[in-house]
């Protein structure tokens, strides 16, 4: 019997580290087995939290798929257990190899029950780096970690775009003082946002084909940029309000520009009856919500999955309201209901 030609389905999140793990894994396949643009399928890009989660996606192709898929990768993100089961059920009748590249922390039980399907890894053994997805991806496939890799003629310029990623999405570039890429890895995700949704996939690609220099040519606007991010920072931390969340203080605000900068500077502040710097920050987006911590005894991967519907890492999680109701807890009866964020005004 023939084999059917190389048919490859993809699923990612929407962020820096989502696209940028899609089209790497592209970029590494064409560089390893010579898949071109006819052996891919539209990728299908997910927003994480219970409204956005990336399992009514693979739902949906499951359900009504008809192309000859014969490889399905998910980036950067992870379906439930239960849509999982489906899927690899799904996989093996119709004969499609499948695998799930991810790096979060809420995720890695995964592993344990598709040892041969999924790639969960939080941190490197051998450099004790931080993965994101591209980071993950990369050590998986091609055997070494992006750093490792700066010098080598065949995967430099892959390797130095994998890395940058990794710097920003684990906020590497701000936390180790040994990190590849400092300010730039900041400005890199300002400039990937500056753009609507489909220049920054053209973005994105054109980066990963031409390596890091091609971020020279935006100079100009990655200057602006930065400094309408301070400007928008410093106004909305103005404005922020303190609550108390499973006993835990907080600063948040509303913020559609610059999460996890915004995040960051919130989890910084004073909070007003403490006179301590608050155990976290909320950044509020609609149903959206970011979690940022700069205390290492919280978890937030914990907050964001009991109270948000989401996951992520121990100091920067994400999630969603299941309604627009922005609550806090009574930190004297931990066991009350929860009560509405009445105050709240944009």
């Amino acid at each position: 019997m023939e084999n059917k030609p190389t048919l490859i389905k993809q699923f990612s999140h929407t962020d820096l580290d989502g696209v940028g793990s899609a089209l790497l894994l592209q970029a590494i396949l064409q560089e390893q087995k010579g898949y071109v643009a006819e052996n891919y399928l539209p990728v299908g890009y997910s927003e994480p939290g219970a409204d956005g989660t990336i399992d009514k996606h693979v739902l949906n192709f499951i359900q009504t798929n008809e192309d000859p898929v014969t490889e399905l990768y998910i980036t950067d993100i992870c379906p439930s257990d239960d849509v999982i089961a489906q899927l690899a059920a799904y996989c093996a009748e119709n004969k499609i190899s499948w695998h799930i590249f991810d790096h979060h922390i809420t995720s890695v039980h995964v592993n344990e029950n598709y040892p041969k399907n999924a790639s969960i890894i939080v941190a490197d053994e051998a450099t004790n780096l931080k993965h994101s997805a591209t980071s993950v991806l990369f050590k998986v496939l091609v055997g070494k970690m992006p750093t490792e890799l700066f010098q080598d003629e065949v995967w430099q310029r892959l390797a130095n775009v994998a890395d940058i990623i990794r710097c920003y999405d684990c906020w590497d570039w701000q936390l180790n003082p040994n990190a590849a890429y400092k300010e730039s890895a900041a400005e890199f995700n300002n400039l990937f946002y500056f753009y609507s949704w489909d220049k920054r996939i053209e973005l994105m690609g054109s980066v990963m084909s031409a390596g890091l220099n091609l971020l020279f040519d935006y100079s100009e606007i990655i200057a602006a940029l930065k400094e309408k991010e301070a400007d928008y920072v410093r106004s909305k931390s103005l404005k922020a309000q303190f609550g108390v969340l499973d006993g835990k203080t907080f600063a948040y605000t509303f913020g559609e520009q610059y999460t996890s900068v915004l995040g960051n500077a919130l989890a910084r502040l004073e909070h007003p009856e403490t006179k301590k710097e608050v155990d976290f920050s909320l950044v509020l987006n609609g149903k959206g919500v970011s979690l940022r911590t700069n205390n290492d005894d919280i978890d937030l991967s914990v907050l964001a999955a009991r109270y948000f519907n989401g996951g992520g890492h121990k100091r920067a999680s994400g999630g969603a309201f299941a309604e627009i109701q922005y609550f806090i807890s009574d930190s004297e009866n931990p066991a009350a209901p929860l009560n509405l964020f009445l105050d709240v005004k944009r």
